[in-house]
């Protein structure tokens, strides 16, 4: 969201009120969208006008010039997903659905693109090429990317641990991972609270944290030393899914693994030659001339 790069920005110069009420906003995007001013400042125990400079730091000349991407994504994400689901089977005709899922498809790809320079990436690559080790952490719906981010990674490296559970980093914290290692993690809202809290605890013990995720004040951002995004398309009441999209997420990996390689010089070659020659040898992958079956006897 538009305000939340622009804050995020300027985090930096911000004093620390200002920097209090942007990280309020940025937990709080409903109460943003629908409380006055005066009731969002009382909740931080600020100045009223200490909600319009913030505002204006942002570029905005008014809070309501500011507040209104918020109101609009709460338009747009706002309802369960009972409710989103019940919508689904109401009166639209399913081409319909199809096309707004296919465009909020499209939404989620361009916003990778647009929120991600090939610089960003390219530092996020030389990080995780230049650690010892690899986790790769990412529970409830974010655990498909992890896993198949994991999975990847496996191919053109070897040294990373996919962690399945909040538990299992506490334990690589306490044996494996360590200041000379990398955690990659990915979340969107509604963030998973282990994720969050195992985020902290590696960031507290000096462990470089690069986070995938749908806000730049997310909290697994809070502390990252890397950053990389994407816009989570939820939907609506007039959603075409019950469920939060992984386009973006998986998006932002994929590019990710990608510039991995490039970066990984002749080892990365050499390491997927090795493995392609294994799994011809072991067979592993069906080819085409098995479809026959065995040749007959003589």
């Amino acid at each position: 969201m538009e305000p939340l790069l622009r804050l995020q920005r300027l985090l930096p110069e911000l004093t620390p009120e200002l920097r209090r009420a942007a990280q309020w906003v940025e937990r709080h995007p409903v109460e943003v969208s629908l409380w006055s001013m005066r009731k969002q400042a009382q909740a931080l125990s600020l100045a009223p006008a200490t909600m319009l400079r913030l505002a204006k730091a942002a570029g905005y000349e008014s809070y309501d010039g500011f507040r209104e991407p918020f109101q609009q994504a709460l338009h747009r994400t706002s309802g369960t997903m009972a409710a989103r689901a019940q919508n689904l089977q109401g009166s639209r005709a399913s081409e319909q659905q199809a096309r707004d899922l296919g465009a909020q498809q499209e939404q989620a790809l361009a916003s990778v693109l647009r929120l991600n320079p090939l610089n960003a990436l390219d530092a996020c690559a030389r990080a995780i090429l230049g650690a010892s080790k690899v986790g790769f952490l990412g529970l409830g719906a974010s655990f498909a990317c992890a896993f198949q981010m994991h999975y990847a990674y496996q191919l053109i490296r070897g040294d990373g641990v996919l962690l399945n559970r909040a538990a299992d980093l506490l334990l690589e914290l306490e044996t494996g991972l360590d200041s000379g290692s990398v955690l990659l993690v990915i979340s969107q809202a509604p963030y998973v609270k282990a994720v969050v809290n195992s985020v902290q605890q590696a960031v507290q013990r000096g462990i470089p944290v690069v986070a995938i995720t749908d806000s730049v004040l997310s909290p697994i951002a809070q502390g990252a030393r890397h950053v990389l995004l994407f816009e989570a398309q939820t939907g609506g009441q007039c959603a075409a899914s019950f469920f939060h999209s992984l386009v973006g997420a998986v998006t932002v990996a994929e590019h990710l693994l990608a510039r991995i390689a490039a970066l990984g010089g002749k080892p990365v070659v050499q390491r997927l030659a090795q493995l392609e020659t294994s799994f011809r040898s072991q067979g592993i992958y069906w080819q085409h001339d098995e479809e026959a079956g065995p040749a007959p006897a003589k």
